[in-house]
């Protein structure tokens, strides 16, 4: 193994197995199902495929990340000539990245059905939503699994976290004098992931451009951690070689 090859050390540990990769794929599709398939308003649909994304993305790294530590693999990885900063961006763009290709397939099977409506902005913005939710819920996932003990810690941890998540985010209804709760809806990607699957639902083909322009700034934010990965581990890959 290659000091600098975490991002594809994990990849490649994700994706090994396929039949785990196939099974995962097919839980997270049959939980959204009901939402894709039958009848309900457009806000239920939405929260449904929302509640997929978040428990598929934040388990999936919540418990990857504890298999990690209590295998002693963090532990080894930690012992690599690689900067610090460039192993954790690397297991977390891996971590998002496994994450990506069952939800995508969720929303895909969403849009397919529900969303004959939609234009290329609102895709586009739609896309960037998603992989900005799956870093947020990689990130509290990767946190929740570094301090969880054991086993029923991190599915208890994480039950707490995505439904706080999804309390602030509006993804279940909350009373009128607690929506203050909410104000940080304009940063928060899954509050906007929210709002677009909404509109999908509602068969509206049209896309705010204030929405569409934030949007953008999730996709430039995980752009510039690739970057940033990439210019931290700049200087090691050259005294590598030298």
């Amino acid at each position: 193994m290659m000091p600098g090859n975490v991002f594809r050390l994990q990849l490649a540990a994700a994706f090994a197995d396929r039949r785990r990769v196939i099974l995962r794929t097919g839980v997270s599709f049959l939980l959204a199902m009901p939402f894709v398939f039958v009848g309900m308003p457009a806000r239920a649909q939405a929260a449904g495929i929302v509640m997929v994304v978040l428990f598929t993305g934040f388990f999936g790294a919540a418990t990857g990340h504890a298999r990690l530590r209590f295998d002693s693999r963090l532990a080894r990885l930690m012992m690599l000539p690689t900067p610090r900063t460039v192993l954790w961006l690397d297991l977390l763009l891996a971590s998002a990245l496994t994450r990506l290709a069952p939800v995508a397939i969720v929303v895909a099977g969403f849009v397919l059905v529900n969303g004959q409506n939609a234009t290329p902005a609102a895709l586009i913005a739609l896309l960037g939503l998603l992989c900005g939710s799956l870093i947020l819920v990689t990130l509290l996932g990767m946190g929740t699994g570094r301090l969880a003990r054991s086993n029923g810690e991190v599915h208890l941890f994480g039950a707490m976290a995505c439904g706080l998540l999804a309390f602030v985010s509006g993804v279940t209804p909350i009373p009128e004098r607690l929506t203050w709760l909410t104000a940080t809806a304009a940063f928060n990607p899954v509050a906007r992931f929210l709002a677009a699957m909404t509109r999908l639902a509602a068969e509206s083909s049209s896309q705010p451009r204030a929405e569409f322009l934030a949007a953008l700034l999730f996709p430039i934010t995980i752009a510039a951690l690739c970057t940033l990965r990439w210019i931290a581990g700049g200087p090691h890959k050259k005294s590598r070689k030298a």
